[in-house]
């Protein structure tokens, strides 16, 4: 692996809220969560973490630094109240973690942000358009990316797959609203989660998609929705600046054979299973995301 190596999408999940997913978003009315988290009809992927436990399974991987992101919660109440513990867990290891802020575009936005910005913070996401009801047009969406602008301050988006295999309970983000989003602001730095939701990865009979220069794209999720071929599908049409190592933990990448989250499956499956040179792996796996936050 390379000398650096920063995981660009993780989470951090406060232990009110893993104690008992589905009574906890009955109370608080963010449904959404529950049908992912929590479905009734097949086993759950979502896994649970401590600081402690993920900072062993980053030791055990070789994984240098996380970004903790919060969720696209439906309500601003519930993204104050995530990103308390987001700040807790950096608190433990500042030199470690990295906090992203969720926020809602649609509440109370300014105070938001500014809250956030004083736990210390140093972007935004996940958000989710379609989830948390915003565009291109929205007032919200503008405040917030002028803000985060301003601030130097990117965005992880959230967006969902039109090919490969499919979540039952996922919410569309269509490929227009997304590149919308992207050219509404064009001097923000947006990070589109699970390789642009497969916006990189159309056949070539479709013809090329102009992809705005504010966007980068990160692999998080990857071996639940894809083959390993996916990486230098997205590497040919992205090219070697615009890619970020993430991992969704803590998710289970490999339900087969993960009784719990890590890291070292999906690091050991990038090594085996990719051709990825090691220039590549290099810029992939940290120093993109260095060159993005600073």
């Amino acid at each position: 692996m390379p000398a650096t190596v920063i995981d660009c999408h993780t989470h951090a999940y406060p232990q009110e809220l893993s104690a008992d997913p589905l009574a906890w978003t009955s109370i608080h009315d963010e449904a959404h969560w529950a049908k992912l988290v929590a479905p009734s009809d097949r086993p759950s992927i979502q896994d649970w973490a401590t600081p402690e436990r993920m900072l062993a399974d980053m030791d055990a991987a070789g994984i240098d630094q996380a970004v903790l992101l919060g969720w696209y919660w439906e309500h601003a109440a519930t993204c104050c109240w995530h990103n308390q513990t987001i700040a807790d867990w950096v608190k433990t290891a500042p030199d470690r973690f990295i906090g992203f802020a969720a926020i809602h575009p649609g509440e109370a936005l300014g105070q938001q942000l500014e809250a956030a910005a004083e736990l210390g913070l140093r972007g935004v996401g996940e958000l989710h358009h379609g989830v948390q009801g915003f565009n291109a047009r929205s007032e919200g969406w503008l405040e917030l990316a002028d803000w985060c602008s301003k601030n130097n301050w990117p965005v992880n988006l959230h967006v969902t797959g039109t090919i490969g295999r499919q979540h039952p309970d996922a919410v569309a983000t269509p490929h227009d609203e997304i590149i919308a989003l992207a050219e509404s602001a064009p001097e923000l730095s947006l990070v589109l989660a699970h390789w642009g939701g497969d916006l990189l990865l159309h056949p070539p009979e479709t013809g090329p998609i102009d992809l705005p220069q504010n966007v980068y794209f990160d692999c998080s999720a990857s071996p639940l929705l894809h083959s390993a071929d996916v990486f230098e599908q997205a590497f040919k049409r992205a090219g070697p600046d615009k890619l970020l190592f993430g991992s969704d933990y803590p998710l289970r990448l490999f339900p087969r054979h993960q009784k719990q989250a890590d890291f070292r499956h999906y690091l050991d499956y990038i090594k085996r299973d990719t051709t990825l040179d090691a220039k590549t792996l290099e810029a992939l796996m940290g120093e993109n995301f260095k060159r993005l936050l600073n």
